[in-house]
């Protein structure tokens, strides 16, 4: 994977942690600003209409410690792979497909569709540099 490709994962990666301190602090009133637009956002249209209240709130902290978490899970996999190759190139963007499609569609079921267009933009975003760099076909590369 080239430089340009690997400094575009690790900005994903922190773009993933970033979102979920968001969520993760939205369980304080005075910080919960960004989040409750969010909610807004994905139960379109923007209208401050949103059902964010106290169980929401205990939801989106979780959730945050969550991502923040899978943001660095990623993060390491991503350095593993980069030694390994491509089989964990291709366990890691197995696991983000099935997130990708399992949320997706809890997202439309539940009314929030444009949820589904922003974890869209996030998939698209992570594939793009394993495409482009083509780690999914490579060989296997054994640590020194």
């Amino acid at each position: 994977m080239t430089p340009f490709w690997r400094t575009w994962l690790r900005v994903w990666c922190w773009a993933t942690f970033a979102f979920g301190v968001v969520l993760a602090v939205a369980v304080f009133p005075a910080l919960d600003a960004p989040t409750r637009w969010f909610y807004d956002l994905v139960h379109w249209p923007l209208d401050g209409a949103s059902s964010f209240g106290d169980n929401v709130r205990f939801t989106c902290g979780v959730l945050g410690a969550v991502m923040i978490g899978w943001a660095l899970t990623i993060f390491t996999t991503v350095d593993a792979a980069e030694k390994l190759g491509a089989p964990v190139w291709r366990a890691l963007t197995s696991a983000i497909v099935v997130w990708y499609v399992i949320d997706s569609a809890i997202s439309v079921a539940s009314g929030a569709p444009v949820n589904a267009v922003s974890n869209t933009v996030f998939l698209i975003t992570f594939l793009a540099p394993i495409m482009a760099s083509g780690v999914l076909g490579g060989a296997t590369t054994r640590p020194a």
